[in-house]
């Protein structure tokens, strides 16, 4: 690995980990206790933000270097039998399945009533995140999707934050008892409707630079080979 590469890693987990502290610590987490568009912002970053670091950092290429060829072989092989979890369809239902289940189901009441079970939820929208991102980042030992392929996942993706964002900025009551407990009914609800804009503007803005990003590494790695060919004839 190059000093670069190194220093790349580095700085991708210091992101991460600043990221997870931040939404996870006062004054961010007591915010989003009391208010549901704080807590789908803290939702977001631990959903999108906090997994993409991870996932930039290669982590497997660290475990490689510490375990050896020999073990690191073993464990690709060991996992092999569950590459279809991290297959495009799969991801991508489970992120959509995901989302929407956590917001339309006890789920989410019970995470603010009980620490355990908002644990566990944040735990969920961790390995959500990093099931989702992995065919667009595809690390080593996976196989990189071609280009076409990533761009009509994250094309697939795009609408769901909006969907959902749009289902929750409809009720016309407050869907969640706990922020009806700690503000008026009518605060409760315009804070409701600033959580949905918060997943629907947040989220969307995340998967379409994640787009952008992925066209503009195409269109360069194609460029590339134009030269390449062109230098050859």
């Amino acid at each position: 690995m190059t000093a670069r590469g190194a220093t790349t890693q580095v700085l991708a987990i210091v992101a991460a980990c600043s990221a997870a502290a931040a939404v996870l610590a006062p004054p961010f987490d007591r915010l989003a206790d009391a208010s549901f568009a704080w807590h789908m912002g803290q939702h977001l970053v631990l959903l999108f933000i906090v997994p993409l670091f991870v996932l930039l950092a290669r982590p497997f290429e660290a475990f490689f270097a510490i375990a050896g060829k020999r073990r690191a072989g073993a464990v690709v092989r060991a996992v092999r039998p569950f590459h279809c979890i991290v297959h495009p369809v799969v991801t991508l239902a489970l992120f959509t399945g995901y989302l929407w289940g956590m917001h339309f189901s006890p789920l989410y009441e019970s995470a603010l009533e009980h620490p355990l079970v908002h644990v566990a939820e944040h735990i969920g929208l961790l390995v959500t995140g990093t099931l989702f991102w992995l065919p667009v980042v595809s690390p080593a030992p996976l196989r990189p999707l071609n280009f076409p392929a990533r761009l009509l996942y994250l094309l697939l993706a795009l609408p769901q934050g909006a969907l959902l964002g749009f289902a929750l900025s409809a009720a016309r009551a407050p869907l969640y008892a706990h922020y009806a407990a700690v503000a008026s009914p009518q605060a409760a609800l315009a804070d409701q409707s600033n959580g949905a804009a918060v997943m629907w503007v947040g989220g969307g803005l995340v998967i379409f630079s994640a787009f952008m990003v992925t066209l503009g590494l195409w269109a360069r790695r194609e460029s590339i080979a134009d030269w390449l060919g062109g230098e050859v004839a």
